[in-house]
């Protein structure tokens, strides 16, 4: 069996809130580029956006005020548009503050939100089952 030296990693890039989380934890020393993380101050990678501070930096997607305008041009898209439902996984700390978002643009625009959790592939069918005996007024 041969042994190969361990790696010296320069810089680890991140595509997601818990992954950039997973990194932060693990190291204070290595650069961590994060990508696609829906809120860094939030989710307590960065101390703020201009001054980041510690080991993290990159791209966020901090779009919480294209929320509204999302479901507006889904309103204004679907004439009589009263009920919409939204995927969101628990296990990511950035879903959670998107869910708050959406949540608050559907009260200002009068629609009743319906959030099904998703954490993975095997989950959709369970959600949407679930949201199904719900709408019927069923409980299980």
């Amino acid at each position: 069996m041969l042994l190969r030296p361990p790696l010296r990693v320069a810089v680890i890039v991140t595509d997601s809130t818990v992954a950039a989380l997973a990194a932060k934890h693990a190291t204070q020393t290595i650069p961590i580029i994060m990508m696609m993380v829906t809120d860094p101050i939030g989710s307590g990678l960065v101390a703020s956006l201009a001054h980041p501070g510690g080991n993290v930096t990159g791209l966020s997607l901090m779009a919480s005020d294209l929320t509204g305008k999302r479901l507006e041009l889904l309103k204004e898209a679907v004439p009589g548009l009263r009920r919409v439902a939204v995927l969101w996984n628990p296990a990511n700390p950035g879903s959670a503050l998107s869910l708050n978002d959406t949540e608050s643009a559907a009260r200002t625009l009068g629609l009743q939100l319906y959030p099904l959790k998703v954490r993975g592939p095997d989950d959709f069918e369970g959600a949407f089952a679930a949201h199904r005996h719900e709408a019927n007024g069923i409980t299980g």
